[in-house]
């Protein structure tokens, strides 16, 4: 297991990543086009580099929030290790949540676990902020 210190400069970093997120909404819809292409992925990819911090000793966490076209507003975050074939305990990934606004508990998130192209694995959290709009 892979220790998870989060003092204050740690909680002070992930304040100021949820602000940053919080100025650069996603659009899924967009974000699925443009990845399509060469030059789109790398455009997302920068984009995402900025939306994610490390936490010592080996933690990486990405945050985003993202328009879904059937859910509306949600937060999403990517907690990963930075160890192959190791991935981040729930305990230590809700945590990181909850600083970053997230609220309830895991249960009340949609989760899934992420093969990252380095071989580490990454826990993808999911939870609505509002609900989508329904059509008229």
């Amino acid at each position: 297991m892979t220790v998870l210190v989060l003092g204050i400069e740690q909680q002070a970093a992930l304040v100021a990543l949820r602000a940053r997120a919080s100025n650069e909404i996603l659009d899924a819809r967009e974000v699925m086009a443009a990845v399509k292409t060469r030059e789109g992925d790398a455009i997302h990819r920068r984009r995402m580099e900025k939306l994610t911090i490390e936490i010592p000793a080996a933690y990486v966490v990405t945050f985003s929030i993202e328009r879904q076209p059937t859910v509306g507003l949600c937060r999403h975050a990517s907690v990963s290790v930075r160890r192959s074939c190791r991935a981040p305990g729930p305990q230590a990934v809700w945590l990181i949540a909850k600083e970053l606004g997230f609220r309830g508990s895991l249960t009340d998130c949609r989760i899934w676990p992420e093969l990252l192209q380095d071989g580490r694995v990454a826990a993808n959290l999911v939870q609505p902020l509002q609900p989508a709009e329904q059509p008229a």
